[in-house]
């Protein structure tokens, strides 16, 4: 009896090459599990599935720029009756390698339709040489299960450097949308990233997964090519265990009426700033509105990216105490739209903010402002899909709530099949001692 066929192949060696300041741990797992993924996946047979063990050394160290590593990581995949059962090790060679992140100047906008109920290419687009893009993409899917995969293609050969977050798929979409951002936001200021090299005809995997019914995936990718180029840019949908490529060319999937697509311009968008002085008014901004909103590139389209999807703000408040005493200044957020969660990067300090849901501030930081200073403090933050907006993100003498409601709470977004209240302070909030600056309207756009 002739022995049946392996389920999959499984590689010995392969090389990764990323980028980061320095490359983290956390980043480096999915990163190389992606890689070994990305080879095995096109060998699996039909009724196989893969499953990674351990990876040596664990953890992952951080690797710094110009440095190399090598790993282990074990796979199993499972065969059925026609395929047999495949384990093995694959040393994966992994090298920083420093490249400079080059800012997108596009926004790629693919959340149209928002709930994917046919096969076919969900999104098009195109990174052009000198000029960096970025997608984001929102999907959720209604049937049977579907595959989902982020492709990039080239014509031409092409190296390109890819930096991503993504969340899901799951049916929590607050909990999807918040993971991306914060996640999004950590990888930018890290500049962790893969370094990709293009063959034409060989679309490259960014992403692969499946989704149930009900089930929603989104995420973030900057896309920059660093040599030959341009880029091609697309969201597949597919059924699952299928092959995505095969369904590249079909005609793009029915637009689903919400407009919420389309190329957008990035430069200057999302630079922000506001002054306060002790003693006057609150300090304040708003984003994730219908004014301003990002132009599309395509005056004839009429897809619009209300509520800043995809889009990082660079928020600056000039701090002014001219007064002989120092003084206390609360940060705070403000929902106009909705429930919203939010990540802000505030002199560099990760504040992750609980369900705000009420017109009302929110406290989530505290300035000591010295006597007779001058002073400024830059917030990096981006809208959540799932959350709600437009928001106002300001500064004032005035202690604001100081109780925000945790995730899977009673009063919180994505509360538990069978939540616990969490009790409200009575009091203003006492964080961690007060820290000083690094140095001397509008209509409901529900996320995603």
């Amino acid at each position: 009896m002739a022995p049946l066929p392996a389920a999959a192949t499984v590689p010995a060696n392969l090389s990764l090459t990323v980028t980061g300041s320095p490359a983290g741990g956390a980043f480096l797992e999915d990163a190389i599990r992606g890689a070994v993924d990305r080879a095995i996946r096109p060998t699996l047979r039909p009724g196989a599935s893969m499953r990674f063990g351990p990876i040596v050394p664990w953890p992952i160290p951080p690797l710094a720029a110009g440095e190399r590593m090598a790993v282990a990581v074990s796979v199993t995949v499972a065969g059925d009756a026609q395929t047999a059962w495949v384990t093995g090790v694959t040393t994966v060679d992994v090298t920083n390698v420093p490249t400079m992140r080059a800012a997108p100047s596009v926004l790629l906008l693919s959340d149209d339709p928002e709930y994917v109920q046919s096969d076919g290419p969900v999104f098009r687009g195109r990174v052009e040489p000198g000029k960096s893009a970025r997608l984001y993409y929102y999907h959720s899917n209604i049937g049977l299960p579907r595959d989902i995969d982020v492709l990039l293609t080239a014509q031409t050969a092409a190296r390109v450097h890819v930096i991503q977050s993504r969340g899901g798929p799951d049916r929590d979409v607050m909990a999807v949308g918040h993971a991306v951002s914060r996640d999004f936001l950590l990888r930018e200021q890290q500049n962790e990233g893969t370094i990709v090299n293009l063959v034409p005809g060989a679309p490259y995997v960014v992403r692969h997964d499946l989704m149930l019914q009900g089930e929603l995936v989104a995420g973030a990718v900057d896309v920059s090519v660093l040599g030959g180029g341009p880029v091609g840019v697309a969201v597949v949908a597919s059924p699952a265990g299928g092959t995505p490529a095969a369904y590249l060319s079909l005609p793009r999937v029915p637009f689903d009426g919400h407009r919420r697509h389309g190329a957008f311009e990035l430069d200057g968008f999302g630079e922000l700033s506001a002054t306060y002085t002790v003693g006057g008014p609150d300090a304040a901004v708003r984003y994730g509105g219908a004014h301003p909103s990002p132009k599309n590139v395509d005056p004839s389209d009429a897809g619009r990216d209300l509520g800043d999807y995809g889009i990082v703000h660079r928020v600056t408040f000039t701090l002014v105490n001219p007064t002989d005493a120092a003084v206390p200044v609360y940060l705070y957020e403000k929902p106009l739209g909705g429930p919203v969660r939010s990540t802000f990067f505030v002199d560099g300090q990760m504040k992750e903010v609980g369900c705000a849901r009420l017109a009302q501030p929110y406290w989530f930081m505290t300035y000591q402002l010295a006597p007779h200073s001058s002073a400024a403090s830059t917030t990096l933050t981006m809208t959540d899909g799932g959350s709600y907006y437009p928001i106002e993100f300001g500064v004032s003498a005035t202690p604001p709530v100081a109780y925000t409601p945790p995730v899977g709470s009673a009063d919180g977004c994505s509360p538990l099949p069978t939540p616990s209240p969490s009790p409200v302070p009575t009091q203003p909030p006492t964080p961690e001692p007060p820290s000083p600056p690094a140095s001397p309207a509008a209509t409901a756009t529900p996320g995603g």
